[in-house]
């Protein structure tokens, strides 16, 4: 794959950039999961099919199934979110503000779900990839955390 300046994610980080309500916080936390669920997939796949790890081996394999899941889940949240606070946006309605914060729960959820993976895959996964691991690691745990901020900013602006 080349990386280059008219990708889509040039064009997601730009919208971000942007003057608009949305894209926004929660769409950012769900990318940054989403990569730090990939990377996770990563190691997990470079640990499978090694003789060293293979007594690992349908751990791994479940692991990086798990985490694959969960990363689309994150993935799909990009979107969900920048829709829901969309309508929020325009509606100003406690029902739209109410669904835009299941929406970063989500995230935020799904995240520290991967990120608890992430910790086996640190004992049994190929020690080559530590760096990735814990890129993974950071990126998972700043989405769960900027996601959990925002369900509890939701909140308060509901007046719970």
């Amino acid at each position: 794959m080349k990386i280059c300046v008219t990708n889509r994610i040039d064009l997601f980080i730009n919208a971000l950039a942007a003057r608009r309500p949305s894209p926004g916080g929660g769409a950012a936390a769900a990318l940054a999961g989403a990569t730090g669920a990939a990377l996770a997939v990563k190691v997990a796949n470079y640990t499978i099919g090694k003789k060293k790890y293979g007594k690992y081996e349908r751990e791994t394999i479940a692991i990086a199934k798990k985490i694959a899941e969960i990363r689309n889940k994150i993935a799909r949240g990009i979107e969900a979110d920048a829709k829901a606070y969309k309508e929020y946006s325009k509606t100003k309605s406690k029902a739209s503000l109410r669904k835009a914060t299941r929406c970063v729960a989500d995230i935020a959820r799904f995240s520290r779900e991967a990120l608890k993976l992430c910790a086996r895959l640190k004992r049994i996964g190929n020690k080559n990839l530590a760096g990735d691991l814990y890129a993974a690691g950071l990126l998972l745990d700043a989405s769960a955390k900027a996601a959990d901020n925002l369900v509890r900013l939701n909140k308060k602006w509901m007046g719970r």
